[in-house]
């Protein structure tokens, strides 16, 4: 009698943890269902509860593809593209403003006949560069901005193209100049070990350059801020990659500030496939501590500091409702 009871209760607890397995697995399968749910919301569209949230849009057929952005302040916004987003005979650049934080848009034309058109931002002063291939030759007509973007002179054609290097050179008076624009602002320099991913983001002025660093062998996996002093870069500050479940080794800088002891930069970081997390990362202090805040996931972000705000501006492309959708993102630049 005795080993049969002990016989019968161990029976018991094998039929309670036998139902208990496939509940349990069940259980999980959900739980995880539900984190990556979560995690892709927070991935796409979740942001920091420190940022203050504005939305507009804009009509697709005016701007079909932006391609660069400049922000004034919360309320003066300028984005640059083309009539088509790809090349076209006749294919007008187009400025779109707002001066009300997107409640209204003005559309400018510019009367430059192009097949297509780039732009880029140095400084406060925005070029178009242009291409027209008439069969015979190519050109790349060079345009450059006043401040209100409504006129655009001409200051000569783009020569020595190279990779992700475009020269334009021009005579004013007697001393010719030459401006340099660097195609996403990646430097055409060799920085060694300091960086070994190829995706980087330099200033205009190329004195500060963020990048990522990965090595399996040290578990080394970081954003570095290189500084050049006496033309040779250098390490000035780093902070880790952003830690995530299923992270892989990848970042890529999208946006980058600095003044004075304030450091402020957008990254992604890959997560595999097409999953990216996004994030704004700054610095109050001149790189020794950084603090971080979650920023949705955009097809084309510009960066902004202006007086005593950070401001992110995001566009997405909603081609089922033909509409480009304008996020703008503002937070307090925090105190020391």
């Amino acid at each position: 009698m005795f080993f049969y009871n002990k016989f019968t209760t161990f029976g018991k607890i094998l039929f309670a943890i036998g139902c208990l397995i496939p509940i349990s697995i069940v259980t999980l399968v959900v739980l995880f269902i539900l984190v990556i749910e979560i995690d892709d919301k927070w991935r796409t569209c979740g942001s920091s509860l420190s940022f203050e949230k504005r939305k507009s849009s804009f009509d697709l057929m005016i701007l079909p593809f932006v391609e660069e952005i400049v922000v004034e302040n919360e309320k003066k916004i300028t984005l640059f593209g083309t009539k088509n987003e790809f090349k076209s005979e006749n294919n007008k650049p187009v400025v779109l403003r707002t001066t009300d934080g997107g409640e209204s848009w003005e559309k400018r034309e510019i009367d430059i006949d192009v097949q297509s058109a780039s732009f880029d931002r140095i400084g406060e002063r925005v070029y178009i560069v242009g291409f027209v291939d008439d069969n015979d030759s190519v050109n790349r007509p060079v345009y450059v901005s006043n401040e209100d973007f409504k006129k655009w002179e001409y200051i000569g054609d783009a020569e020595c193209e190279q990779i992700g290097k475009i020269h334009v050179n021009k005579n004013r008076g007697e001393k010719p100049y030459s401006i340099i624009l660097e195609r996403d602002n990646i430097p055409a320099i060799n920085l060694g070990n300091l960086c070994n991913g190829i995706e980087r983001y330099a200033q205009n002025d190329k004195d500060w350059i963020a990048c990522g660093f990965d090595e399996k062998k040290s578990s080394t996996h970081e954003v570095r801020i290189l500084h050049r002093t006496n033309e040779k870069y250098g390490i000035y500050t780093s902070f880790p990659d952003k830690w995530h479940l299923w992270r892989l080794n990848h970042v890529k800088p999208l946006d980058f500030y600095v003044k004075d002891s304030l450091m402020v930069g957008l990254f992604k970081f890959w997560m595999g496939a097409d999953a990216w997390f996004r994030y704004l990362y700054y610095s109050v202090d001149g790189g020794k501590n950084w603090q971080n805040e979650k920023i949705p996931s955009f097809d084309k972000e510009r960066l902004a500091v202006i007086k005593n705000n950070i401001i992110v501006l995001g566009v997405n492309y909603s081609y089922n409702e033909k509409k480009g959708k304008v996020t703008i993102l503002t937070m307090p630049i925090p105190k020391k």
